[in-house]
């Protein structure tokens, strides 16, 4: 249909410009087409040849980018998974270095216990072992010097003695009964052992105690050495400990912080992925289609360029042109001159040109005007005003649909965008008030912690205090009462014998029975010293006898008082203070009940205030690192609408006139098309009649 057209065309073209042979000018307008259909496919080959590096090169570098973030992504997924068991290891660390730390604490707490439990055994050892010593340092010369039983007796000697036997665990049993028996016989005793047995015995219980003195003092000397290598080695270990705690805290942050950037950085990746991964997809099935319709297109070409080909074949044949000049022995003339097809061109141009003030039309008119261009030449640049008008159309339905649909998804990132920086603020927001809360948290711990520590340590001296007020107020109150009692048996003795208690009899040392075989006055008991001569607040000592006063002058009988009243009064006060010392004993019962409590649940609330501190550290870490990561994402967010917002300022400029004027841009294109349309038909002969001497044999030639 298009060569038919063609033919049609060069046919009354050729008419009115020149005489030549009709099939000729025929058979060269094909062979222009044909070198016109042939340079437009080279052009076309140079083209899909280009299309054709385009997608090798874009498929290479999708297909590179795919490789690389997948090679990325699994050593991402490899780091966090190392960073993560590292931190994992590190809390382990971090709770080991806390136990450590507990644990070497205890362990001073508990040598410390011990090492004053151990100091307190060899105290009471060395005192009574030097007493015991003493004893025998004073018993010792005494015997060697021929004191005899009694004598040592008098001396308050035997009864040392006696309290040394009693612990002395290093004597047999016959060395032990021999003593006993010396210092247990007086002077009358008919057995009296030697003084020198009895010395060698007691010198030996002297080197032994002595000797296990000496041993006591060095293992108490190295225990307390021992005890302070155990206390600088654990405070050692303690700080050793915390300095790991500090460390761990500190490196457990840094990799919560580098396992956040690692995950997102991963989830970029991934996203990078995906992306390239449809693009690839997208590139390969685009390529595929356009592979398909260039050959659809070659196939086409190479069909019409076949048409063309056995079109000429056929009118140059020697055979065909013989016919024709049998058939049309003359061309017939065009009925309008040339001159009229220019000014019936011209008219509809100009009239056009007039309204629209198209330079396309001007250019045409210009060229119909100058009289020296062909018709082949005009029509031909119709044909490419045409097309250029058409390619303009062409371009500004793909710009105005590029445009609205540019519009569209800028208007709806420009939303989302909003939305997600709203959401980013709400977040960051509520990061900073979770961060400021958690750090008053832990400050308000760590403060509690300290405060409790000064109470426990303010508790502790107050329990002290008050412990020690308690027994030396009823050290007090057992003397007070001690002291009535004895004051109420002094009455009772002069006033209610049957109810006076007298003291115990004591024995007499061999010295006191000699004494007294002479005549000596020794008496029963020491005379009672101390307060009043009661003997209460005071070391009893021997009481040396004194010669007696003179008795009083005479003075008449005495009348005995009535002691009730004293005596009762004693009594309630006695109760009183019996009374005040079971109610103290009470209250510091409580006291220390309170006090253990108070140790117990004070430890319990520090430990678990530690806990609760190292968990929200953990937390701080992890909202800083969720807050920064926040932060990237509101200034991407930022970025990103600074530059939509840009892109939409140069998509206005670029698309606004477009879209104001289309309509009025493509009416106008429109009536230029038709005004060109109708040129060529004039220019082409559309309107001429052909005028031949055999008007049927030319109708049936021009059909």
């Amino acid at each position: 249909m298009r060569v038919a057209a063609c033919a049609s065309v060069l046919v009354a073209v050729s008419a009115v410009e020149t005489s030549a042979n009709p099939i000729r000018r025929v058979v060269s307008m094909l062979q222009a087409m044909q070198k016109k259909i042939e340079e437009d496919g080279e052009r076309q080959d140079k083209l899909f040849a280009k299309f054709q590096c385009y997608c090798e090169t874009n498929a290479a570098k999708l297909a590179d980018s795919v490789e690389e973030a997948k090679a990325k992504i699994e050593q991402l997924t490899t780091e966090i998974q190392a960073s993560t068991e590292e931190r994992t290891q590190t809390v382990a660390d971090l709770a080991a270095a806390k136990e450590n730390r507990a644990s070497a604490q205890k362990a001073i707490e508990d040598a410390t216990a011990q090492r004053n439990k151990e100091a307190k055994e060899f105290e009471e050892y060395s005192t009574d072992a030097k007493t015991n010593l003493a004893a025998l340092a004073k018993a010792i010369p005494a015997i060697e010097n021929g004191m005899g039983s009694a004598l040592l007796q008098t001396n308050g000697i035997v009864s040392a003695l006696e309290a040394v036997m009693n612990k002395a665990s290093m004597l047999s049993y016959t060395d032990k009964n021999t003593v006993e028996s010396f210092l247990q016989a007086g002077d009358s005793a008919s057995y009296a052992p030697q003084s020198g047995e009895i010395v060698g015995i007691l010198k030996q219980m002297e080197d032994t105690m002595a000797a296990d003195l000496k041993s006591a003092t060095d293992k108490e000397n190295e225990s307390i050495a021992d005890f302070n290598e155990l206390v600088a080695a654990q405070n050692k270990a303690v700080q050793a400990a915390t300095d790991s705690i500090e460390e761990k805290t500190e490196q457990s942050g840094q990799l919560a912080v580098a396992i956040v950037q690692l995950k997102n950085d991963k989830s970029d990746t991934e996203k990078q992925l995906e992306a390239d991964s449809g693009y690839s997809l997208q590139l390969e099935k685009d390529c595929k289609d356009k592979v398909r319709d260039y050959a659809e297109t070659k196939k086409t070409r190479a069909e019409e360029v076949l048409a063309i080909a056995d079109t000429i074949k056929i009118l140059n044949d020697d055979d065909a042109l013989e016919l024709f000049k049998k058939a049309v022995p003359s061309l017939l003339q065009i009925q309008s001159t040339a001159s009229e097809l220019r000014q019936e061109a011209l008219q509809g141009l100009r009239a056009l040109s007039k309204r629209r003030g198209s330079a396309h039309l001007d250019l045409i008119s210009l060229a119909l005007q100058g009289k020296k261009m062909s018709f082949d030449k005009v029509i031909k640049m119709i044909d490419e005003m045409k097309d250029a008008l058409h390619k303009e159309q062409k371009d500004d339905d793909s710009k105005k649909e590029y445009c609205n649909k540019e519009f569209d998804e800028t208007e709806d990132k420009m939303k989302d965008l909003k939305h997600t920086k709203e959401g980013l603020d709400q977040k960051i927001s509520n990061l900073h008030d979770e961060i400021k809360e958690t750090k008053e948290s832990i400050a308000s711990l760590e403060q509690g912690i300290k405060d409790l520590d000064k109470a426990v340590a303010e508790a502790t001296e107050q329990r002290k205090e008050e412990h020690e007020e308690y027994v030396s107020s009823t050290a007090e109150n057992q003397a007070a009462v001690d002291l009535l009692g004895f004051a109420k048996n002094r009455l009772q003795k002069f006033y209610n014998p049957k109810q006076y208690k007298a003291p115990p009899k004591r024995e007499l040392t061999e010295e006191e029975k000699m004494y007294a075989a002479y005549g000596g006055d020794i008496g029963t008991t020491p005379a009672p010293e101390g307060i009043a001569g009661t003997g209460i607040g005071f070391i009893q000592i021997q009481a040396h006898n004194v010669e007696a006063p003179p008795p009083p002058p005479e003075l008449g009988s005495h009348k005995k008082q009535n002691a009730g009243g004293v005596l009762g009064l004693i009594d309630m006060m006695v109760n009183d203070l019996k009374t005040e010392m079971n109610q103290a004993r009470l209250e510091e019962e409580d006291a220390q009940e309170d006090y253990e409590q108070l140790m117990k649940d004070s430890a319990e609330k520090r430990a678990s205030d530690s806990k609760t501190i190292s968990e929200q550290e953990g937390q701080l870490a992890e909202a800083n690192s969720d807050l920064a990561a926040a932060k990237d994402d509101l200034s991407a967010n930022s970025k990103t609408t600074q530059e939509t917002h840009e892109y939409t300022q140069d998509l206005h400029k670029s698309c606004d006139f477009l879209l104001d004027n289309y309509d009025t841009r493509k009416s106008a294109r429109d009536e230029e098309l038709e005004a060109l349309d109708k040129a060529k038909a004039v220019l082409s002969g559309a309107d001429v009649s052909l005028l031949q001497t055999r008007p049927a044999r030319a109708r049936k030639f021009m059909a």
